[in-house]
């Protein structure tokens, strides 16, 4: 297992706000959705599109997705026919593929051990409940940053278990909680799934449709699946099909001051 001991290394993942200066971007997505192996997953086509387009926000130091701002082909897609997850904290990689579950819709009954790569991955492997063996491939973001461990077990932790006894009678602050652990953790699932619950419930179908996409995407085989795809079609159709390419929001020529 990862122990917080590997030497510090440089940032995986520019932060938005240091790559995108000035202005927002699209990125070209890190995997193909018409691959045969994403298909074989049966997931609704909204769940494979990407909301690419960047906010602007600041650098925020020590935090992966400030504000949850990253595309969603950042923090989780398909490659070699095994899922690719965003996260910075080994804790939270436990937690994380403990929630997720086996690729194939089985409980992961033991997690067998860990390999760390030269590009700052750390690849979990896994034995589900139906006999087949199962892997999880995390890209570290700031691998070796001791802070960001302690900070998921010493905040972040606690801070989603008050969010998921809060949800029903305090969905406001639970939807704060949940928001501050997936910019640390954004392939968090039960913060996912948390968001686009309330999001739904309050007619933010923006905030619904990508945290249930990325939500499908960490366990697409869940029981949930067609009631969600169901819910959304129904209440946030619109959001649903992909945006058609925008014009460019600002001027390329410099501003022409007053004199």
């Amino acid at each position: 297992m990862a122990t917080g001991k590997e030497p510090r290394s440089a940032k995986l993942f520019l932060l938005a706000g240091t790559f995108f200066a000035t202005s927002c971007a699209s990125l070209q997505s890190l995997w193909k959705p018409e691959d045969l192996f994403v298909k074989s997953l049966q997931l609704p086509a909204w769940v494979l599109d990407s909301s690419i387009k960047l906010r602007v926000f600041n650098d925020t130091p020590n935090t992966a997705n400030p504000e949850d701002a990253l595309p969603e082909d950042d923090i989780a897609f398909y490659s070699g026919n095994a899922r690719v997850l965003m996260a910075a904290s080994p804790a939270a990689m436990k937690d994380i593929y403990k929630m997720a579950g086996c690729l194939d819709g089985t409980e992961l009954v033991t997690i067998r051990g860990n390999k760390i790569t030269e590009n700052q991955e750390d690849i979990w492997y896994g034995i589900c409940r139906s006999g087949a063996s199962d892997m999880v491939v995390f890209k570290v973001f700031d691998m070796g940053n001791e802070s960001l461990y302690r900070l998921y077990e010493e905040e972040l932790l606690p801070s989603w278990e008050e969010a998921r006894k809060i949800m029903q009678t305090n969905p406001e602050k639970a939807m704060r909680l949940a928001n501050r652990l997936i910019e640390h953790e954004p392939a968090h699932p039960g913060a996912r799934r948390l968001l686009g619950s309330l999001y739904l419930k309050s007619g933010y179908c923006l905030g619904a449709v990508r945290n249930y996409r990325i939500y499908l995407r960490i366990i697409p085989h869940t029981p949930e699946k067609a009631k969600i795809d169901s819910l959304l079609s129904k209440s946030c159709k619109d959001g649903l099909v992909p945006k058609k390419k925008e014009p460019k929001e600002f001027s390329e020529e410099p501003p022409q001051l007053g004199e």
